[in-house]
């Protein structure tokens, strides 16, 4: 199986870098839901790599998707989100505020 990625350009180069071949820029919510979609139908893609602000911006359209898709922080750094959910669960089982 191969894995697949979308991201910046930053991103792919390292990518690109680390010897992937499948892998595509995107500028805007549209070039990367495009290339996600090529890549979730490609049979050799067993693992899809997008950024957390793609992500973001195509939710929807991976929530119907069946492909493995990991979403890692861009050059700007993680999301970050008021409830995370691994947050919650954590303070929910050690009863501590984590920040």
């Amino acid at each position: 199986m191969k894995i697949g990625v979308v991201g910046d350009s930053d991103m792919i180069t390292g990518f690109r870098l680390a010897g992937l071949t499948e892998v595509f820029e995107a500028s805007n919510a549209d070039e990367a839901l495009e290339a996600i979609t090529k890549l979730e139908e490609n049979n050799e893609i067993g693992l899809i790599i997008t950024t957390e602000r793609i992500g973001e911006s195509i939710r929807d359209s991976l929530s119907r998707m069946k492909k493995t898709i990991v979403e890692v922080p861009d050059k700007k750094g993680p999301i970050v989100r008021e409830n995370d959910p691994v947050k919650v669960l954590v303070r929910n089982a050690v009863g501590v505020e984590l920040k």
